[in-house]
């Protein structure tokens, strides 16, 4: 199902994604790439880089540009179940090894990664403390995590958040996409996904010890950076 959602959405995925952000999508990916960064010692060889449902590639740009500044290098790996998606990836980001396939089975072997990325994707594994324990054996030891994704917060400023997103989001995505059960997916993987609190605590109890945890304004998204122990 999740395949077949993200299949029908690609060509517009981008500029839906701008849109119901306001825009901020780009900055959150941009934080998540900082936090995570910092967190690592400084290296001079390239960083072997894993996206998890990579989408259209946003997350390895984002990366590689911050990795540019920081000048070091990175070799990029992208893994994602659609096609549709990885098709606009492939333009994209020719730089990126991309291949098709879900967290709970990937294609590498043990101890291959540096950092493992999963932006805004979590919430749509169909397994996810297989996944969990899939993302544990990629990464290298003391090699890096860093979650991004969207959850509900108890504050104002992120009950305010929740409204517009349940309430205006779907009718922004069926208007640009013309799939709006798309959209309705996506509100209501957010109302029963767990908190950050909790999803660190599932990961935790799998072999990584978290690093930082905050949320992005406007409450609505927040990154979780952990280490693989």
């Amino acid at each position: 199902m999740v395949k077949e959602l993200f299949d029908s959405i690609a060509e517009r995925y981008d500029l839906t994604n701008r849109l119901i952000s306001l825009g901020l999508d780009r900055l959150w990916r941009r934080k998540a790439c900082e936090e995570v960064l910092k967190s690592l010692e400084v290296r001079e060889r390239p960083l072997k880089i894993l996206d998890v449902a990579c989408g259209t590639g946003d997350m390895m740009l984002c990366m590689r540009k911050r990795l540019e500044k920081r000048n070091l290098s990175g070799e990029f790996y992208g893994l994602d179940c659609s096609e549709g998606m990885l098709r606009i990836a492939r333009r994209k980001v020719p730089f990126a090894k991309l291949s098709v396939g879900t967290a709970e089975e990937m294609p590498y072997p043990d101890g291959s990664f540096d950092i493992v990325s999963v932006a805004f994707g979590l919430r749509n594994f169909f397994d996810r403390e297989k996944a969990i324990n899939e993302l544990h054996r990629v990464l290298k030891p003391g090699g890096r995590l860093v979650i991004l994704e969207f959850s509900k917060s108890p504050s104002l400023l992120g009950r305010m958040a929740w409204l517009y997103t349940r309430t205006v989001v779907p009718i922004i995505g069926k208007l640009t996409t013309g799939n709006g059960k798309a959209y309705e997916h996506l509100v209501s993987s957010i109302d029963a996904f767990p908190s950050p609190e909790e999803l660190r605590g599932e990961f935790e109890r799998r072999g990584f010890r978290a690093k930082s945890l905050r949320w992005l304004f406007p409450r609505i998204a927040f990154i979780l950076v952990l280490e693989r122990l």
